[in-house]
């Protein structure tokens, strides 16, 4: 029987996704000390995330729902967040909301893999995401979403 938890980077590299852009005007770059922050309630896609960020090079901090995510936020030393939207306790949206209001210079993206009739996504790009992407993503496509929205600023 194949474990499929040993080979992370192949579950969803060979399944179609879309992943939408867009980026600012300004130029800024971060530096080693600043994380990116993975906010999936799905412990699966939550630790695929940080694998693909990790084998990038990142720093990658993680929590399970945005409850934890906003908690992980207030600790310091996050520069990019990326969050799914369906979560329990504190959706993606609210999460964004808050953190932004905070700190209107973060850099979000979000993801989801629910059918987005109800325009979670749209909404995200509204209250300020910088990116949008739809599961399943792959790993040169998620590392590429980071470094173009890193690489834009605020």
């Amino acid at each position: 029987m194949r474990n499929i938890l040993s080979e992370p980077a192949k579950l969803f590299t060979d399944r179609p996704y879309e992943a939408h852009l867009t980026v600012a005007a300004s130029a800024c770059s971060a530096t080693s000390s600043e994380a990116i922050l993975v906010v999936d309630d799905d412990g699966m896609m939550r630790d695929l995330l940080r694998r693909m960020l990790e084998r990038a090079g990142f720093s990658v901090v993680t929590a399970v729902d945005g409850l934890q995510g906003l908690e992980r936020f207030r600790g310091g030393g996050v520069h990019v967040m990326i969050t799914d939207m369906m979560m329990p306790e504190m959706d993606g949206l609210e999460l964004i909301r808050i953190l932004r209001a905070e700190r209107p210079n973060l850099q979000v993206i979000a993801v989801s893999g629910a059918d987005d009739r109800d325009g979670y996504l749209r909404t995200a790009l509204n209250l300020g995401a910088k990116a949008v992407l739809r599961k399943p993503v792959g790993s040169a496509e998620l590392v590429q979403t980071v470094r173009r929205v890193l690489s834009a600023g605020p």
